[in-house]
C-alpha cells in the first residue's frame, strides 16, 4: 500500500510529461466546461458591466484606464472586431482564459501527482465560482485566472530544463500579467523569493534565463508604467476610492485578513467540500500522512495569497475579495500534496459524477437567476437601448455621434452597441478620462447620459451649456414577477455650428 501512495501522490516525479491515461476524460471535462458555460452566458441579455466597460477602453487603445492596465481591454476589443459581436467576444474570450487556466494547472500537477489525482485538480475547480459563474463577467480578473497558471508552469519549466526559451516565454507572460492586473505582481514577486531563498534558485540566477525573464516584462510594462507618469498614476486613484484609507487599528488590522482568507475559502467551499468527498470515502490505508507541500508549490501557491494578507494587516485597507482572484488556482493541487490520497477506480468515478453534479447546480442557478429575476446587470436588452439613445440624439441633430459622457456602465452600454462605437467621457469628467480633450469633446458635441436626476444635475453644474434633463424610463426584461425598468436621464450637447433639425 504504501509504494502505491506513493506512486499515486507524484513521489517519484518531476515536473516532465508523461504517459496521461486519463487525458480523455479530461478533455471531456474542458469540453463539457466549456459548453456549458457558453450556453448559461447566452441566458443573459447583456454582458456584465465589466465586460462593457472593457469593450468601451479597448477602443480607445490606450496604454491604461482609469482603473487598470490595458491588456484585457485590447483582447476583447480585437475580439469584437474579429466576431463582430459583443456577447460573443466575451463569452468566448472569458471560456478560453478558463480553458487555458485548467490545461495549465494541469499540466504542472502532472509534474507533482500521478495523472488519476493530477485530473482532480482540475475537476474540483469546478466547485469555485471564479471558475464557473464568475466566468461570464469577463474583466482583468478572469484574464489573470488564464495568465497566473501560464506564468508559474513556464516559471518551473525555466528552473528545471535553463532553457533561455522557457525563460523567455515566462518573462513575456508575466509582462503580460502586469499589463492585466497590478497585483499579479505578487505572484512574480513569490516568484523572486523563491530564487532567492532556495539553492535551486540560487543556482539559476548565475545564469542568464531569470534576467531574460526579468528584463522581458519590464520592457513589456515600460510603455504602460510611462503611461501611469504621464497621467499622474491615476488608476492608483481609483483603487485608493474603492477601499477605506489606510489606518493602523490593532483589531482591524487583526480581522481584516482573516476576513478576506474567509471570503476566499467561501468562494472555494464546495471545491474543499469536493476533496472532502474523495478523501473520506476513501480507506484509510489509502490516505497518506499529513506532509509540507513542495518548496515550488508553497512559493507559487500560498506566498501570493500571503503576500496579500500581509498588506492588508499592515495597511488595514479593506481589499477586494477579487484581489486574490487568480490565487486560488491550485488549491486543490496543494490540498492533495499536504493530504495524499489513493482512492480506488470506483470512488474516483463518483467524484467525477459530482463534479458534473456541481457543475450542473451552479449552472442552473445561473440560469435561474439570468431568466427568473429583473436586474440592470442582466436583463438589459444592449441593442434596444442603444436604438433609443441614437434616437434621441438624431431627433436634435444630424451630426455624427462620436462621444458619449456620464454615468460609467450606461456610457460603456452605450458605446458597446451604437453602431458608431462612440468614444466615452466617463462621469462627465477630464480628470477620469484623461486620454480625452475636454475642449474638442465639447466641440464634437456629445450625449450625456445619468443614472439619476441629481447625477444629471451635477454635470449640468459643471457643463451649463447641457440642457435640462429628459427622462427615459427603459424597461427590463421580466419572465417572471413585475415588469421593471432602469431609469436613464439624458441631454445633448450639440456639435458647434451644428445644423438645427
Amino acid at each position: 500500500m504504501g509504494e502505491a501512495l506513493k506512486i499515486m501522490t507524484g513521489a517519484n516525479h518531476n515536473c516532465q510529461m508523461k504517459y496521461d491515461p486519463t487525458q480523455r476524460q479530461f478533455v471531456v471535462f474542458l469540453l463539457v466546461h466549456f459548453i456549458f458555460w457558453m450556453l448559461i452566458s447566452f441566458t443573459r441579455d447583456i454582458p456584465h458591466y465589466d465586460s462593457t466597460e472593457a469593450l468601451t477602453w479597448g477602443l480607445t487603445w490606450e496604454w491604461g484606464t482609469n482603473k487598470h492596465p490595458p491588456l484585457s481591454n485590447w483582447l476583447v476589443e480585437a475580439a469584437f472586431r474579429v466576431l463582430g459581436d459583443p456577447a460573443w467576444a466575451v463569452y468566448l474570450l472569458g471560456q478560453i482564459c478558463v480553458m487555458i487556466a485548467f490545461i495549465f494547472i494541469h499540466r504542472l500537477a502532472l509534474g507533482f501527482l500521478a495523472p488519476e489525482i493530477a485530473l482532480f485538480c482540475v475537476l474540483f475547480l469546478e466547485g469555485t465560482i471564479y471558475y464557473n459563474f464568475n466566468t461570464l463577467e469577463y474583466n482583468v480578473n478572469v484574464l489573470s485566472l488564464a495568465l497566473v497558471p501560464v506564468i508559474i508552469y513556464l516559471f518551473k519549466q525555466a528552473l528545471q530544463t535553463g532553457r533561455q526559451l522557457y525563460w523567455l516565454a515566462a518573462g513575456l507572460s508575466g509582462g503580460f500579467a502586469l499589463l492585466t492586473k497590478y497585483t499579479n505582481g505578487l505572484v512574480l514577486l513569490a516568484l523572486g523569493f523563491y530564487l532567492l531563498l532556495t539553492s535551486e534558485g540560487r543556482a539559476r540566477l548565475k545564469s542568464f534565463g531569470p534576467w531574460l525573464a526579468v528584463a522581458v516584462a519590464g520592457f513589456l510594462f515600460l510603455p504602460h508604467g510611462l503611461w501611469l507618469a504621464q497621467y499622474d498614476f491615476l488608476p492608483l486613484r481609483y483603487s485608493q476610492d474603492k477601499v477605506s484609507p489606510i489606518s493602523f487599528h490593532l483589531l482591524k488590522n487583526a480581522l481584516e485578513p482573516l476576513r478576506l482568507l474567509g471570503a476566499q475559502l467561501g468562494n472555494a467551499a464546495v471545491s474543499l467540500s469536493l476533496f472532502a468527498y474523495l478523501y473520506f470515502q476513501t480507506p484509510v490505508p489509502l490516505r497518506g500522512g499529513w506532509r509540507w507541500p513542495d518548496s515550488f508549490l508553497a512559493a507559487a501557491g500560498v506566498l501570493p495569497l500571503l503576500f496579500l494578507l500581509g498588506i492588508v494587516a499592515l495597511t488595514g485597507i479593506n481589499a477586494s475579495t477579487k484581489w486574490a482572484y487568480a490565487f486560488m488556482g491550485y488549491f486543490p493541487l496543494l490540498l492533495f500534496i499536504v493530504f495524499p490520497v489513493t482512492p480506488p477506480l470506483e470512488i474516483r468515478r463518483r467524484a467525477i459524477i459530482l463534479t458534473y453534479v456541481v457543475m450542473l447546480a451552479f449552472g442552473l442557478g445561473c440560469l435561474i437567476k439570468n431568466v427568473g429575476f429583473t436586474a440592470a446587470t442582466t436583463n438589459v436588452n444592449g441593442r434596444s437601448f442603444a436604438v433609443a439613445m441614437k434616437t434621441a440624439w438624431t431627433s436634435e441633430t444630424t451630426a455624427p455621434l462620436l462621444y458619449v459622457g456620464g454615468a460609467i456602465h450606461l456610457v460603456s452600454r452605450a458605446s458597446t452597441y451604437l453602431p458608431e462605437r462612440p468614444r466615452p467621457f466617463f462621469d462627465m469628467d477630464p480628470n477620469v478620462t484623461v486620454w480625452e480633450d475636454e475642449k474638442k469633446v465639447l466641440a464634437t458635441g456629445l450625449l450625456v447620459l445619468a443614472n439619476t436626476s441629481d447625477e444629471y444635475d451635477s454635470y449640468q453644474r459643471r457643463y451649463p451649456v447641457l440642457p435640462k434633463a429628459r427622462h427615459l424610463a427603459f424597461p427590463l426584461r421580466a419572465p417572471f414577477g413585475r415588469p421593471a425598468v432602469i431609469d436613464v436621464y439624458y441631454g445633448i450637447i450639440k456639435p458647434e455650428g451644428a445644423p438645427e433639425k
